[in-house]
């Protein structure tokens, strides 16, 4: 029986920590997709430093001594309020009657990701932004699929599916976020799906460190530098390139001192961000030699696609391929997530499944995600 299109609100803050996007599709939950609007809300410097601080602390103390902390209290306090106060906002400003709306569906930033442990935690109250929004809350996307043994993660190439694929056509879709991830689309019907390693994160580690700047915009700092092949090829040999695909990894499996250490430590400090910026694109361009068959088109999306020096490193090393930036086929590169997360929470909804064997490792297929009702 085919599902009636509803409209939902995917709110999702990623691992870049920069702020909150915010998209309105209507879907079926199925192929049909009509993104409505887009929305982005920048963090104020203070809620940075604490999430950022609340990830460090996930990382040195046990779970349940932090996350009973009245310091993660506040901060997912401060957290609620300001998705309740900008989902208010958003549509105060727009000619969609919020009364429309059928369902939210929640990302917070990824707090602690450990597959191996079964812990995969998100910012946020849903329960508590459900009632007072009186709305439908969709949240929790990782939990389910851990149980049945997957990575909790990519879950987003159901949705790179329903609007990039092409019968007959091997697609690769890749996002360029803190974690590069990617889903091979054979076809319209078949998905093989991973987390692939570094994206930005070692790039904006670096930049913070020795540029005093939360990223390389534009790949500029980089572009000015050389790569230095040499610590090319010993970082090219990490065990993480190693691991069977599907794999998932958080930012905090990539610290910048397991790159940057005593051996290199007085490298230019240019050269020492073009070597990160193209090891990036060279772990993406991997994929080629474990891709059966050819590979039709590549689709970049995310926040790397801005970063020029990255795309131009990606397009040397992938020449003689199709390649597109998700704009230039009429899908906004920097909302393809939080559009996702609307598309997966109608799936949810309708309890349809999100994760497959062949996208997180999980052992069957799951429905992805927690309703909460006001």
């Amino acid at each position: 029986m085919k599902n009636k299109e509803i409209y939902a609100l995917g709110v999702m803050s990623g691992t870049s920590i920069d702020g909150i996007d915010f998209s309105l599709i209507r879907s079926d939950g199925r192929k049909s997709v009509d993104i409505i609007f887009n929305h982005y809300v920048k963090f104020n410097l203070k809620i940075k430093e604490k999430i950022r601080y609340i990830i460090d602390q996930f990382k040195h103390n046990p779970f349940e001594v932090v996350k009973n902390n009245s310091t993660y209290a506040d901060i997912e306090k401060e957290f609620n309020q300001l998705i309740i106060s900008k989902v208010k906002f958003i549509f105060s400003k727009n000619e969609f009657n919020i009364k429309d709306l059928d369902l939210i569906g929640i990302h917070g930033n990824t707090l602690i990701h450990d597959p191996k442990k079964n812990i995969s935690l998100q910012l946020g109250d849903y329960s508590f932004i459900s009632k007072t929004l009186n709305k439908k809350v969709v949240a929790n996307f990782r939990d389910k699929d851990m149980s049945l043994g997957g990575e909790g993660a990519p879950l987003v190439p159901i949705y790179h599916q329903a609007i990039f694929s092409k019968k007959n056509k091997n697609i690769v879709v890749v996002n360029i976020g803190g974690i590069s991830n990617f889903s091979l689309l054979i076809g319209d019907e078949k998905i093989v799906a991973s987390d692939l390693g570094p994206g930005n994160v070692l790039i904006d580690k670096y930049c913070n460190i020795k540029f005093n700047k939360p990223f390389d915009k534009n790949g500029l700092f980089a572009s000015s530098g050389l790569v230095d092949e040499n610590l090319l090829k010993v970082w090219m040999k990490k065990s993480f390139l190693r691991k069977q695909y599907p794999k998932s990894f958080d930012n905090s499996f990539f610290q910048i001192n397991d790159f940057v250490d005593k051996k290199n430590q007085n490298l230019n400090k240019a050269n020492m961000l073009r070597t990160l910026t193209f090891f990036s694109a060279k772990v993406i361009s991997e994929l080629k030699k474990i891709t059966p068959g050819k590979i039709d088109k590549w689709v970049f999306c995310g926040g790397g696609v801005k970063n020029i020096t990255l795309m131009n490193d990606l397009k040397k090393i992938l020449k003689g391929n199709q390649i597109f930036i998700s704009d230039e086929l009429g899908i906004d590169s920097d909302f393809v997530e939080s559009s996702a997360f609307a598309f997966i929470s109608i799936r949810t909804y309708y309890k349809i499944p999100s994760a497959f064997p062949e996208t997180t490792g999980c052992a069957i297929k799951n429905i992805c995600g927690n309703v909460y009702y006001p």
